[in-house]
C-alpha cells in the first residue's frame, strides 16, 4: 500500500502513526533552522495509540523520547503532530523495523555529518549512522508506509511538513 495514505473512515482497522516535529534552541538546531529555513529542527515517529513513546536519532544515538512530561531548557515549546493511519500490515512492519533499530543500539549512533550534507542536498551512505529525518523516512519507505520522495539522506524534518501538511 505504498503512498496510500489510510484514512480512519475506511473499513479495515487502521493503526496511527504519528511523527513528531520539534525544535531545540541549541547551535547546531539553530544552524538546521537557518539552512532548511523551517522552525521545526527534529523529528520523531511514534506507532503506539497513546503517543507515549517516540523514536528518533540525536547525539546519544538512537533514543527514546518521551515527550508527555519533557522539559528542557533547550526544547522550544512549540511542536508540529503529523498523524496518518495505516494498515495492520504495514503498522506490524514498523513496529519490527523500529524494534530491529532498537537491538542494534549499541552499534548505532549520530550523523552530524550526513544532516550537514542533507542540508546541502548532497546524499550520504554512512553505515550505522543516521539523523533523525534519515532515519524516519527509511522506515516509512521500507515498511510501505510511505513512498518518499527522495533518497531518505536528504529528507529534513521541513520535507514531512512540506509532504503531510
Amino acid at each position: 500500500m505504498l503512498n496510500k495514505l489510510i484514512t480512519p473512515q475506511e473499513k479495515e482497522k487502521t493503526y496511527k502513526v504519528t511523527i513528531l516535529l520539534s525544535r531545540y534552541n541549541d547551535p547546531f538546531s539553530r544552524f538546521i533552522k537557518l539552512m532548511s529555513r523551517c522552525d521545526f529542527t527534529h523529528a520523531s515517529i511514534c506507532v503506539d495509540e497513546d503517543e507515549e513513546t517516540f523514536y528518533s536519532f540525536n547525539l546519544k544515538g538512537f533514543v527514546e523520547e518521551h515527550w508527555k512530561n519533557k522539559r528542557s531548557k533547550h526544547l522550544m515549546p512549540d511542536r508540529k503532530y503529523i498523524r496518518f493511519y495505516v494498515s495492520e500490515e504495514v503498522h506490524e512492519k514498523l513496529r519490527r523495523d523500529i524494534e530491529a533499530f532498537r537491538e542494534r543500539k549499541s552499534e548505532l549512533s549520530y550523523s552530524a555529518v550526513g544532516t550537514i550534507l542533507s542540508l546541502f542536498k548532497i546524499p550520504s551512505a554512512f553505515k550505522n549512522r543516521y539523523f533523525c529525518s534519515r532515519f524516519i523516512a527509511e522506515i516509512l519507505h521500507s515498511s510501505g508506509a510511505y513512498k518518499i520522495k527522495r533518497n531518505a539522506s536528504l529528507y529534513l524534518p521541513v520535507h514531512f511538513y512540506n509532504e503531510f501538511i
